[in-house]
């Protein structure tokens, strides 16, 4: 009895690869590589940014909320008004000299990112009463936040 053939075919030859193969593997793996190192590099700018834009804003005491503070409040009465956070980069080179004996606080006048802005000053005493509040204006401004001229005229009388 002869041997019966099957339908199924003998595997054919397959290709010689080719010399550039491992350079392709190669190329991929080091585009791989870099787009992994741009994706990390994006996520921590953007999370750099976004924790620049919570301090920032989370560091500012409305002008509306500044004009009304009376020198010898105690600290306790004004804790409510002021913001969460003091500015992490205070101006005390564009400051006025501070009081003697006082600690001295910043705030924001604007939540704007990215410029900067006047800020408040708030000098408290050895028994934590309000001593002085001056406006420190931003870098290249000369002139004072709405609604704190009144307090401070009020402020040196």
């Amino acid at each position: 009895m002869p041997a019966q053939r099957t339908g199924a075919r003998a595997p054919a030859p397959t290709a010689p690869t080719a010399p550039t193969a491992p350079f392709t593997r190669a190329r991929r793996r080091v585009a791989l590589g870099l787009g992994a190192a741009a994706g990390a590099g994006l996520v921590l700018v953007g999370a750099a940014f976004g924790w620049y834009a919570y301090t920032e804003t989370h560091a500012v005491l409305a002008p509306s909320a500044y004009a009304p503070l009376r020198p010898g409040t105690p600290y306790g009465d004004l804790a409510a008004v002021l913001p969460d956070r003091e500015a992490h980069d205070p101006p005390t080179d564009r400051a006025p000299a501070p009081p003697a004996g006082t600690d001295c606080h910043y705030y924001r006048a604007s939540g704007e990112l990215l410029v900067s802005v006047d800020h408040f000053r708030l000098c408290f005493d050895g028994r934590n009463r309000l001593a002085a509040k001056d406006v420190v204006p931003g870098a290249g401004r000369t002139g004072e936040a709405p609604g704190t001229r009144a307090a401070r005229e009020e402020t040196a009388r």
